[in-house]
């Protein structure tokens, strides 16, 4: 998406350079990279490079580690991204040394295994960059892997900072751009927030099929014919009749009934979570995940990378629709339809 932008607080200048094709990016970007005595040069790294680093993952095709594990893609040397929380490690005053290190636990398809990024001082871009990326932050990640060990992903990064989204002349990050509510979609729209089913009202999920659930989600978007499901569909429903503030957008959705009522991992999602690989195979705007119960947070971090990932090539945004959503959808629609 065009609205994306990186302020960096690393960049590995040689690697980037490498990355780069010296042709599409200005003199003095390049001269900035090299050293040379460009003005502003640790400004214009931080802020003006992102655009230049952008274009290359998206002309590369460059994916997230979720992706990379469900294709079974995790090799040394290959280039990730990864938009999420890290714990930076080496950057207080104590530490002498030139060691900086990001970790992150995964979980999802990559759980008991944990991400280590190792780099080095002389690539932050300014000051900023010891307090924003210490302790228990989020931070984008542009990198390779160096080792794929039995449980430690080690890898070397080309860029670390934040990707953002500017609204209003304010900066926002840009995994908040990715998110729709269901009241958002019109068709939609009169969901009532203030009202949460009770216990009692929630466990009566349990008798509502996926379905039903289709029929109506089928009949509010003017869907003719309710698609039968096989087992290797792209999406249990698609449609070209979304409407969000005024605009029309197509949606591929996921859905999920109360055959497992329970929250929703990613060992519900198919083997190897391939259905939300093939849900982000169909060409959409939007993307939309169904459960009659809770969405596990592994589920909710694959879904938004691969969003993350598609968004480089093309705009696309993400709703969950869990089973306070999914009650309060089918009070709001079911007698009407």
């Amino acid at each position: 998406m065009s609205d994306k932008t990186l302020h960096a607080y690393y960049i590995s200048a040689p690697r980037v350079l490498s990355l780069l094709e010296s042709g599409s990016v200005p003199a003095h970007v390049i001269g900035a990279l090299k050293g040379e005595d460009v003005y502003m040069r640790s400004a214009l790294i931080s802020s003006s490079l992102g655009e230049y680093l952008f274009s290359a993952i998206a002309i590369q095709g460059i994916k997230t580690l979720q992706q990379l594990a469900i294709e079974g893609k995790l090799d040394r040397g290959t280039c990730f991204i990864y938009d999420g929380h890290v714990h930076g490690k080496g950057f207080g005053m104590a530490n002498k040394g030139p060691a900086l290190q990001l970790s992150k636990k995964l979980d999802g398809l990559l759980d008991g295994k944990t991400l280590l990024v190792e780099f080095a001082k002389d690539g932050l871009v300014n000051e900023t960059a010891y307090s924003r990326m210490s302790g228990s932050t989020n931070l984008f990640v542009f990198a390779y892997i160096g080792e794929f060990e039995q449980d430690t992903i080690r890898a070397i990064p080309y860029a670390i900072g934040d990707m953002v989204t500017a609204k209003s002349g304010i900066s926002l990050p840009f995994r908040h751009q990715l998110h729709l509510r269901p009241e958002q979609v019109e068709q939609f729209s009169q969901i009532d927030l203030q009202w949460t089913p009770s216990k009692t009202e929630f466990a009566k999920l349990k008798e509502v099929s996926e379905h039903e659930v289709k029929t109506l989600i089928a009949r509010l978007l003017g869907v003719s014919e309710v698609p039968k499901d096989w087992g290797g569909e792209e999406s249990d429903i698609f449609s070209s009749n979304l409407s969000i503030a005024g605009t029309p957008r197509t949606g591929a959705f996921l859905l999920k009934g109360p055959a497992k009522f329970h929250m929703m991992t990613m060992a519900d999602c198919g083997k190897n979570g391939d259905q939300i690989y093939r849900l982000f195979n169909v060409p959409a705007d939007v993307y939309v995940i169904q459960h009659c119960h809770e969405i596990g947070a592994a589920v909710r971090k694959t879904a938004e990378a691969f969003a993350l990932q598609r968004s480089f090539t093309a705009p696309c945004q993400i709703i969950f629709i869990d089973g306070n959503d999914t009650a309060r959808l089918l009070r709001a629609y079911a007698e009407k339809c």
